[in-house]
């Protein structure tokens, strides 16, 4: 079954049909700026404003971080639980006991989240507007002469001003974990286990209609420094030619973007590059240590396999 958006949206691209096949039977350029106006009106009692779409977008927003307070934390649902399982945070202890501290920022990100959107809504808006007032223009000042062309002519208009009506739909999905990764940011970043994050690319930003402004594929596995960490403090790194993560954007907050962040909490992750010489030492002994857990392991596996194998020769338990 449609939606009643849907099936509103069709209704006006029917009606939109209708009011064009009529002018252009016309053969009346004088009625082109009265059906101009009854095109715009009908898309309008379709299309939502800028400003109502962002205030949507603000509810959305504020009933998920209704959520997230209500769990101390991200939200989630285990798998096969049924709809009324009530759902739990997957952000750890650390995060429910601090979360009291890490709300202000919370909803100062939430606020940035939305006037972000308003931003991209009015730009996206623009876009889609006139691209349909360009077919529209063209329509009007050199309607079809003969009847057979009508039809070849108006299915492109109802095709656009369908796109034009969802305009926020479209946008709804390039922007929709915008705010869930600026909450993420916000806990992983004060947490304080976290030196670094790693940028991945996703493919998916070529493939979006309104790609990054900057090329976020250049990004692609660039290390950037989280500020005042404790590896910082000791000595045992330093910043890498990508810099700080707090002195760029973080994904999700340019349009059509697809990417996330690695979080990296251990030296071993980093690029040599980035390693002092205190923390080159301290990754060779956590190396050292780790082989020496790994043959530790093996030999004491070794063992009690020869004891179960002495055991079932002389019939003795191990």
């Amino acid at each position: 079954n449609l939606s009643p958006q849907t099936q509103a949206i069709q209704s006006a691209k029917a009606k939109i049909g209708e009011i064009l096949i009529g002018y252009a039977k016309a053969k009346d350029p004088t009625l082109a700026p009265t059906t101009r106006e009854q095109v715009l009106q009908v898309l309008a009692s379709v299309s939502r404003t800028p400003e109502a779409a962002t205030a949507g977008y603000r509810q959305r927003c504020e009933s998920f971080l209704e959520k997230i307070i209500a769990v101390r934390g991200i939200p989630f649902a285990e798998v096969g639980s049924g709809e009324n399982t009530p759902e739990r945070s997957c952000s750890g202890e650390w995060v429910a006991e601090n979360f009291d501290r890490l709300l202000p920022e919370i909803k100062e990100r939430l606020d940035a989240c939305v006037s972000r959107y308003f931003s991209h809504a009015e730009m996206v808006f623009s876009r889609f507007q006139a691209d349909f007032l360009l077919l529209l223009d063209g329509f009007l000042g050199k309607s079809p002469r003969l009847a057979k062309e009508i039809g070849s002519r108006v299915t492109p208009l109802k095709r656009e001003a369908g796109y034009y009506a969802k305009w926020d739909q479209l946008l709804g999905v390039l922007t929709n974990t915008s705010f869930l990764n600026e909450v993420e940011f916000v806990f992983h970043h004060s947490e304080g286990t976290y030196i670094a994050v790693e940028w991945q690319y996703s493919e998916l930003d070529k493939r979006m209609d309104f790609a990054p402004e900057s090329d976020h594929q250049k990004r692609d596995g660039a290390i950037y420094t989280l500020k005042g960490n404790w590896a910082l403090q000791k000595g045992m790194m330093k910043p890498g030619r990508a810099g700080y993560v707090e002195d760029t954007d973080i994904p999700g907050e340019q349009l059509g973007c697809m990417c996330h962040l690695r979080w990296i909490s251990s030296l071993v992750e980093l690029p040599d590059e980035m390693l002092t010489e205190s923390g080159r030492e301290a990754v060779r002994i956590s190396r050292d240590r780790f082989r020496q857990a790994v043959t530790a392991n093996e030999k004491a596996e070794k063992q009690s396999w020869l004891m179960r194998a002495v055991g079932k020769l002389f019939g003795r338990k191990s």
